[in-house]
């Protein structure tokens, strides 16, 4: 059977791309930001972009079998952490308790704080790192079972310390909220499979769109665990959006080409439009929050999430889940 392919708008695709472009820029010129987790996620960005521009700006079926093997590749790393530590993702300290030491400082430099980071790191064996925000540069201190106030002081002795604060988590709380986040997760995913299954009542299309939910969450956390970015109240609520986020764009796309079971190229690619237009805006302000904000505040993390996940759902919904219905609407045809 011969591919199919479907024209793009090459000028409309790179005028969407252009502002992901200019906020790159601003960025790697920017010293005081930690820069390499925000640049990856806009190079992922922009090359899961540009993976829509094949040969004379057409995308063609054969690229759904990327999205399976990043899928199937996710799912491995996950199961494999699972089996090997306990726990599919690393958690906060919010959720497995402890104290959390979040620390400003006067006068002090972005690499001077990485290297005191180093330092407790090395000697005091605490997970430490440091967030940077327009404003200034912290230093956050996760650790348990030291003395808190002596690790203040001799902080205090390298960094002169404006302020800072702690954290206490009670580790059984911790775990009852751990298990509540999984529950909710699993509720959310099955009730919106439920919903999507009672409003369309065609199985394929609707399995296209859960399964693209399914892998939008599942690759996301894989990102998550790569960029090192742990699981949270505040990224749980990122997950949960995800999910929302997820099935409107498939909602969109599906709903547009189910419209005119004759004309799959022009309903595609007035969703694919409409669609990369609500991701890349998006994705601009979620940029702007994290350079604003940093990634320890609340609005950080989650704004850290979401952005990975408007990046994966890009290949997931415009690749995968179209590919899907062209060749259910094909038989259709039949």
């Amino acid at each position: 059977m011969p591919v199919r392919r479907y024209p793009i708008n090459k000028g409309c695709l790179s005028n969407l791309i252009n502002p992901q472009i200019t906020v790159a820029r601003i960025i790697i010129k920017h010293k005081s930001i930690n820069r390499s987790p925000v640049i990856i996620l806009i190079c992922l960005f922009l090359s899961t972009s540009f993976i829509f521009l094949k040969e004379k700006s057409y995308m063609n079926r054969k690229l759904i079998f990327l999205t399976i093997i990043f899928l199937i590749i996710s799912l491995g790393f996950l199961s494999y952490k699972q089996i090997t530590t306990g726990f599919f993702i690393d958690k906060s300290i919010e959720l497995k308790g402890g104290n959390l030491i979040t620390i400003s400082f006067y006068n002090a430099s972005f690499d001077e704080i990485s290297d005191l980071r180093d330092m407790l790191q090395k000697e005091y064996k605490v997970a430490a790192y440091t967030t940077t925000s327009a404003i200034e540069t912290q230093l956050s201190v996760e650790c348990s079972g030291i003395d808190t106030n002596q690790l203040i002081k001799d902080i205090n002795k390298t960094l002169e310390i404006k302020n800072y604060e702690i954290s206490k988590i009670d580790p059984k709380l911790s775990a009852n909220i751990l298990n509540d986040i999984i529950y909710s997760i699993i509720f959310a995913f099955v009730a919106i499979a439920i919903i999507i299954f009672i409003l369309f009542r065609t199985l394929i299309p609707s399995f296209a769109m859960v399964l693209c939910a399914f892998s939008d969450i599942v690759i996301t956390l894989f990102l998550m665990n790569i960029l090192s970015i742990k699981l949270s109240i505040a990224t749980f609520t990122a997950l949960l959006m995800v999910l929302g986020y997820s099935v409107d764009s498939d909602i969109l796309l599906t709903t547009r080409v189910l419209k005119s079971h004759e004309n799959f190229d022009k309903q595609y690619k007035s969703a694919l439009k409409t669609g990369l237009t609500m991701s890349i805006t998006s994705m601009v302000g979620l940029i702007a929050i994290l350079l604003i904000t940093g990634y320890s505040s609340v609005f950080g993390q989650l704004a850290s999430v979401l952005i990975i996940s408007l990046i994966v759902d890009i290949p997931n919904t415009w690749i995968q889940n179209a590919t899907i219905l062209d060749i259910y609407l094909e038989k259709l045809r039949r």
